[in-house]
């Protein structure tokens, strides 16, 4: 036997439980719906029509507008992706029938009052 057989004493991983773990693992991260919107921000965003708004003859610390916009826009989405990537869904397990078999859990009824 090698180290990754299993020893005759354990039983074998329920299928629920691995059922549990695979949708656990598949709900981490950002929603694709949210990516999608920090993407399409960032073409607009950077897009010609917007960027002629900053192109103006003004300085910011005695650095053209243009440039310190651009960097800002920039920081700003992955300051957006960082904040979405950090926040992750904190969704229930599923709910899965019990296997035929499996202990039932008991639940301790109150006493009942005396007349």
């Amino acid at each position: 036997m090698n180290g990754d057989d299993q020893s005759a004493g354990d039983p074998p991983l329920p299928a629920p439980r691995a059922a549990a773990q695979a949708h656990a693992a598949s709900e981490r991260g950002p929603r694709p719906q949210l990516l999608l919107a920090l993407f399409a921000t960032g073409v607009l965003a950077f897009n010609f029509p917007l960027l002629m708004v900053w192109d103006a003859d003004v300085s910011v610390f005695g650095l053209p507008l243009l440039p310190v916009a651009l960097f800002a826009i920039w920081a700003g989405l992955i300051a957006a992706l960082a904040v979405a990537s950090e926040r992750r869904p904190k969704a229930s397990p599923p709910i899965l029938p019990l296997r035929e078999g499996a202990p039932q859990l008991q639940t301790q009824q109150p006493p009942a009052e005396a007349p």
